[in-house]
């Protein structure tokens, strides 16, 4: 989905840099190793080498935990960006809990969920990396995101938000979060525009799945083409 509409957006003018954060897919470093910091650090250097190749306005485009580190990002710039949210995720916080479940889930039939879950965090207490689904979160990592919001702080200079979501036909208006989040960013002087549609959670299935809806709404929203 992100390569397809990366292509999308270039085929309608835009220029696109695509990356993979530290210790994520062909990147350097271990998922392990990574930290909150390096991931801004990442994000900062593609603002940077965009602003010197590329002309025109700046957005910052984040999948559901990338848009809490798009908004992180985006609080710590000297001018203008706009931002560009695929299925948000509200908080660092639920990141964290959900890696949790996941850990747990194998243990749920046996009856020891409680007691895993326990343990994993017991762990990060004590400052070591947990492994789920092959994959180490630090004590460090897992801090850091704790304390990250998408309304944790100002967006001075992020005037224009486009957040876009999927669901089923019954979940096309935002949930009770959602609706207190944007209305947030709202009174805050920030014009954040919500659409949803319906389309399959391609972020977590086992096959590949396509929302052309998803695609076309975002490339209509970023040219100005949308039928208000």
């Amino acid at each position: 989905m992100v390569a397809l509409q990366v292509r999308a957006l270039a085929a309608a003018g835009f220029d696109v840099l695509q990356i993979d954060l530290f210790g994520c897919g062909d990147s350097s470093g271990d998922f392990a190793d990574a930290s909150w910091a390096d991931w801004l650090a990442d994000g900062q250097l593609a603002l940077d080498w965009l602003r010197k190749n590329s002309p025109g306005g700046l957005w910052l485009w984040g999948v559901r935990c990338g848009a809490l580190l798009a908004s992180d990002i985006a609080r710590r710039q000297v001018s203008e960006t706009s931002l560009l949210f695929w299925q948000p995720v509200l908080s660092g916080a639920n990141v964290v809990r959900d890696f949790l479940r996941l850990g747990v889930a194998g243990e749920l039939m046996s009856g020891h969920g409680k007691e895993k879950l326990s343990d994993m965090r017991s762990q990060l207490a004590a400052g070591r990396t947990i492994e789920v689904a092959g994959y180490g979160l630090s004590a460090a990592m897992a801090d850091q995101l704790s304390s990250v919001s998408l309304t944790c702080g100002p967006l001075y200079r992020s005037k224009r938000i486009f957040w876009l979501e999927i669901g089923s036909a019954t979940q096309l208006s935002p949930p009770p979060a959602t609706k207190a989040a944007l209305a947030q960013l709202q009174a805050a002087g920030m014009a954040a525009c919500y659409r949803a549609m319906q389309g399959a959670p391609f972020w977590q299935t086992g096959e590949i799945e396509v929302v052309p809806a998803l695609i076309d709404e975002t490339v209509a929203l970023m040219t100005g083409t949308e039928n208000a």
